[in-house]
């Protein structure tokens, strides 16, 4: 009993000295991680988790609805199961401006508004766009020193741009990784600081010679614009621009809401790489709006030139563009907004295609394409078996 007693207490020190040394580590985030993931059930964040964090609103105006087909086109049932079989909360399929399907799935519905991950990067570079076409800053490619002392004197960093941060493409250090406890990735999303996150890494390679996926590239774009923003409108947030910008321009039904690092009376920012909750039928609009050119209502929200530079694809990538994914060499090129566990909105262009899916989960499974998952191909093509001879 005795030797019991003393493996007990022996376990519990180890415990407590390993539990401090994460605290004086720098690593008391995966706290934090541990109760809003594996303690709730899940393995990695998730879409239902706005309630866990901090949230900045971003308000809409007045709405206005979508057109609604008067014949709507029926989901093959494979589809739905495979939707079904894979925790999704929406499938929405929207034609020449028209929605022609929509499905929810229970406990989710048409006001449901979910996490949007990394399709959050492409919005943040749109708003880029608009912050260079209303002159709040001065080029979407200076360098990125402009707005980051922080980075003015690296040797590399104050050689990046800010459209290298938005093409993966700039060197910044960073690895990506959604499932290990212990990573700056973990740090990013449930730590309260993401701009001493991101802003204590260098760069580790010559911007521009080659791509690689990170979040923290977008978090470090969004801080410049932030910094921006405050300089020629003091106060003024990404989330109110957001807002002014394209939410009520593009008659959204109703608000969004962005996850901030901690409450913004404590100086909190938002999560710009991820977490805008939004619903489905609102990230349509986005891809429409893509679709359109950046036109709305006759309006240029964003200059047509800069909407195709977002789609073209890089040198280092022809999947990618400027924060969005994309297959050009498919038999009906298409790109695409992606986010974590299979947040997608796809734009099919000589469709004039959009297909929303919302969802818990996805396949990994890649046999088409190097980069780009399966099924996304399978939703881009039944939506364009859906709306065939329309």
């Amino acid at each position: 009993m005795k030797a019991l007693k003393r493996i007990v207490l022996t376990l519990l020190v180890l415990g407590l000295l390993g539990a401090a040394w994460l605290q004086l580590a720098g690593h008391g985030y995966i706290w934090r991680a541990l109760q809003l993931t594996y303690l709730q059930g899940h393995r990695t964040a998730h879409i239902d988790d706005a309630p866990d964090f901090a949230q900045a609103k971003v308000a809409n105006g007045a709405v206005q609805p979508w057109a609604v087909s008067k014949q709507p086109a029926e989901l093959p049932p494979e589809t739905r199961h495979y939707l079904q079989k894979h925790g999704s909360a929406a499938f929405v399929v929207v034609h020449r401006g028209e929605i022609v399907h929509e499905s929810y799935f229970a406990p989710y519905g048409p006001t449901s508004a979910t996490n949007s991950f990394s399709m959050a990067k492409s919005i943040v570079t749109m708003l880029a766009g608009a912050a260079e076409q209303d002159g709040l800053i001065e080029s979407f490619d200076a360098p990125i020193g402009r707005y980051l002392p922080e980075y003015a004197k690296h040797p590399l960093g104050q050689r990046a741009t800010l459209s290298q941060l938005s093409a993966m493409t700039s060197g910044h250090e960073w690895d990506e990784n959604y499932y290990l406890p212990l990573n700056k990735t973990t740090e990013l999303y449930f730590g309260r600081d993401a701009q001493a996150t991101v802003l204590g890494q260098g760069f580790e390679g010559p911007p521009g010679e080659r791509w690689e996926y990170s979040s923290a590239s977008t978090q470090v774009l969004a801080i410049a614009l932030q910094r921006a923003l405050a300089a020629k409108s003091p106060g003024l947030t990404l989330s109110e621009y957001l807002s002014r910008r394209f939410w009520q321009p593009l008659g959204m039904s109703q608000p969004a809401s962005w996850s901030l690092d901690r409450p913004r009376e404590q100086g909190g920012m938002e999560l710009a790489y991820c977490c805008l909750h939004i619903n489905a039928r609102d990230m349509a609009r986005i891809g429409q709006l893509l679709l359109q050119n950046g036109q709305w209502q006759g309006k240029p929200l964003l200059p047509a030139a800069f909407v195709e530079r977002m789609r073209t694809p890089l040198p280092q990538a022809r999947f990618y563009g400027h924060s969005l994914w994309m297959d050009p060499d498919h038999s009906a090129p298409f790109y695409f907004l992606q986010g974590h566990q299979g947040q997608y909105v796809i734009v099919v262009p000589s469709e004039q295609l959009v297909v929303v899916r919302l969802g818990q989960f996805r396949e990994q499974v890649r046999w088409r394409h190097p980069k780009n998952i399966e099924e996304i191909y399978l939703f881009a093509d039944v939506g364009r078996r859906m709306v065939a001879g329309r």
